[in-house]
């Protein structure tokens, strides 16, 4: 009967560890397999979110980070806008 049970224990303690992968790798390390590597050339991403790439100085590149940059403005502006108004709203009577 001990030994049911410890079979049983080992059967759910293998099981754990799979569901959480810590056996994934000790089981995937079967023959290794050939893999190729292909390199693309893209355009930097900005980093600061502007629609034009962190290298790029041009007047061009600058017009548009500073349109982006009013237009960012402008809808933070339309926020603060919206929150001052909700703070300064009315309370409304409820009847129950």
């Amino acid at each position: 009967m001990k030994w049911i049970i410890g079979i049983i224990v080992i059967a759910a303690v293998g099981a754990g560890l799979w569901y959480s992968g810590v056996l994934t790798p000790l089981l995937s390390m079967g023959s290794p397999t050939a893999t190729t590597t292909v390199q693309t050339t893209t355009a930097a991403p900005s980093s600061s979110g502007l629609p034009t790439s962190d290298a790029d100085s041009s007047d061009d590149a600058l017009v548009k980070d500073a349109a982006a940059v009013d237009a960012q403005i402008e809808g933070l502006n339309q926020d603060s806008a919206s929150v001052d108004q909700s703070l300064n709203d009315k309370p409304v009577e409820q009847s129950y």
